[in-house]
């Protein structure tokens, strides 16, 4: 069990990861940590969520099938909705309007990122890439 304190039920994370079975692992530590996770395996999927619903925080993966995840996160930031990205790929990789973002390099800890979740909702400062 985590050691990181329990989210209230309604902070809702939009989890962006193409890999099926990592995408499944995310929900159920998610949901675990009282938190609800919401999938999208695409740029897509992704897009069409935010069109309909919000989200307090989001994780994302960097590359996926359909692209790379930036507009979502152009999205994200124009909203004022926290994230960070989990990914294989180096941290450099990310553009600049985003290099301010909360990075954790896979593979990672499953408790290191519910503190970054954690930490990304309540608006501490993570500006240095992690992993």
């Amino acid at each position: 069990m985590s050691s990181v304190a329990v989210a209230p039920v309604s902070t809702t994370v939009l989890v962006v990861e193409d890999e099926i079975e990592l995408s499944r692992l995310f929900v159920e530590v998610l949901t675990a940590a009282g938190y609800a996770p919401v999938p999208a395996y695409s740029v897509t999927d992704a897009l069409a969520a935010l069109a309909y619903q919000h989200f307090d925080a989001a994780i994302l993966d960097v590359e996926l099938r359909d692209g790379a995840i930036f507009p979502v996160a152009d999205q994200l930031a124009a909203q004022g909705t926290p994230y960070l990205f989990a990914s294989a790929i180096y941290s450099q990789a990310i553009p600049k309007e985003h290099q301010d973002v909360p990075f954790v390099g896979k593979p990672f800890n499953i408790d290191d990122l519910l503190l970054r979740v954690e930490q990304i909702i309540s608006g501490v400062d993570l500006a240095s890439p992690a992993g």
